[in-house]
Formats: structure tokens, sequence, C-alpha cells
């Protein structure tokens, strides 16, 4: 009896002395002994486990755009259509704003230059008929001296009969129609471009 119980003795000391050589060579290691499963972040991962991150790039639409032609002066006449590039849609005022708004410093520095104040209000418009009518501010004519009325509503009706559907341009003020000078003296109704030939440019289409 006493002879098993030294082996059984033997057995569990060598046994101990296993258990304890892996557990000093798992500390050796480094691998942390958790109680319980816990969550790693993403940044504790090693480098062969972690998730490929990818890169998403959003690109903006490009927005379309619309050529208008806008006419200023050019000495004491219409200069030749200038092309404009709008947003679209551009609506049928936006012309008309673009031209409100003048000539460009490039365009400036070729001689053109515009009569219709840059204060300019267009109230609203309505095309019914071919007709297009434009509603101003009030004192937007009287901003305008003497024969350069002339020219600052030719710049207009030039300009607003480039746009599709308008073959006539009616001026209102604040609502109210108003004489304009043209070619043929004052007209309370609405103007075309046959109305302001002498002052367009060169090889222009004579329309109404």
């Amino acid at each position: 009896m006493a002879a098993r119980a030294r082996r059984l003795l033997a057995r569990a000391s060598r046994l101990g002395l296993a258990i304890l050589g892996t557990a000093v060579a798992a500390a050796a290691c480094g691998v942390p002994q958790d109680p319980a499963p816990r969550v790693l972040e993403a940044s504790a991962l090693p480098e062969e486990l972690a998730i490929p991150s990818t890169t998403t790039t959003s690109t903006e639409a490009p927005v379309p755009r619309q050529s208008v032609n806008l006419y200023f002066v050019d000495g004491e006449a219409l200069s030749e259509p200038i092309q404009r590039e709008l947003a679209t849609p551009a609506g049928l005022l936006a012309s008309l704003e673009a031209l409100i708004e003048g000539p460009t410093e490039e365009e400036a520095g070729d001689g053109l230059t515009s009569v219709i104040p840059a204060e300019t209000v267009i109230l609203g418009s309505d095309l019914s008929n071919g007709v297009l009518q434009v509603n101003l501010a009030e004192g937007t004519l009287e901003q305008i001296e003497g024969a350069l009325q002339s020219l600052a509503i030719a710049q207009l009706v030039f300009t607003a009969t480039e746009l599709p559907g308008v073959e006539w341009l009616w001026v209102l003020i604040e609502g109210e129609p108003r004489a304009l000078p043209t070619d043929e003296g004052d007209v309370e109704a609405p103007v075309g471009r046959v109305h302001y030939a002498s002052l367009g440019p060169p090889g222009s289409v004579w329309r109404p």
C-alpha cells in the first residue's frame, strides 16, 4: 500500500509541474487570460484580421446649362448677340435679369456697355400668344436720359425675342402700360424688333 501511495503522489507531482509549465509558457507568449468573452475594437485586431476599409467618393452631377443671347450696347447701337450660359431651367426672365446685370469685365474691356440701370427690378412677367409682358418697378425709365430710353428698350426687345415663343415685348410699369419711344414715335402697345430696326446690330434678323 505504501508503495502504491508513493507512485500516485509522484504522478500528481508530475501533472502539477506540466500544468504550471503550460501557464508559464502562455504568459511568456503574451496571451491575455480573460475570465469571459469580450468585444475587441477594430483597431485592436492584428493587421491580418482587420477588415479592409472602403472609401466612397461622392461626385455631384454637373448642372445642366442653357445658352441665351444678350444684346448690349456697342457705340450708338446694339452689339452683336453675346452668348451666356445659364443654369437650367433658365425661365423667361433669366436672360433679361442677366442682361440687367450688364456686361462682364471682359466684355466691358471690349467696349460693350448697357444703358439699362443695374437697379432695374422686374416685378413679374407673362407670356401669351407670342407677347411677353414684363412688369417693371416705378422709376425704371425715368433713370434713363432722353434718347437712351430707345436704346434701353431695344436691348430688352432684342434679348426677349431670342426666347422661344416670344415675338413681341410689352413693357409695363407697376402693371400699367407706358408709352415707349420707338423708331415710329411713342407706342403704348407691344413692340418688336421692327420698332428698333435703326438700333439693331448689323445683319440682325428683322422679326416683329
